[in-house]
């Protein structure tokens, strides 16, 4: 059930990904973000999407240091190549599904007209920016960054 209190129906989609990075699924992401009930399937998807093609920019140089050393998906990879590739494959999904929830937050007061719709758009802003600094948090992770950068000016 949703936070809104409707059962929320899953949905076995599959989200294609590149082929290095895990692929998702809409019903996962229902499951473990636990999304409204009234968005429509089309909406977590393209939310996803969405998300998936910004992490997955990114993320291009990590992507590209890693196929240079032989590791050509990440799920998959040889153990001794890429020890913590569950770590990673999960820590990916994090940035992917944090940032898609950010986006998707961003919509249910447009999607909900009720009058406590109003409460929930004036939150989103702050709620939006949570899911972003996680997924950011994740990126960093994947990146071998640390969750603060400080420059000496």
């Amino acid at each position: 059930m949703s936070f809104s209190g409707k059962p929320t129906t899953l949905v076995e989609r599959a989200i294609p990904n590149d082929g290095f990075w895990p692929d998702l699924g809409v019903s996962e992401f229902q499951t473990g973000y636990r999304l409204p009930a009234e968005y429509l399937v089309d909406l977590l998807a393209e939310g996803i999407t969405s998300a998936m093609g910004e992490v997955n920019l990114d993320l291009a140089k990590r992507k590209a240091a890693w196929q240079a050393g032989g590791i050509n998906n990440v799920v998959a990879a040889d153990p001794l190549l890429l020890q913590e590739r569950a770590f990673y494959a999960a820590s990916y999904k994090r940035a992917v599904y944090c940032r898609a929830k950010a986006f998707l937050l961003q919509q249910f007061a447009t999607v909900n007209r009720r009058e406590s719709a109003e409460n929930l758009g004036k939150e989103a802003p702050e709620t939006h920016d949570l899911f972003l600094t996680y997924s950011q948090q994740a990126v960093r992770l994947l990146q071998g960054r640390s969750r603060i950068t400080a420059v000496l000016l």
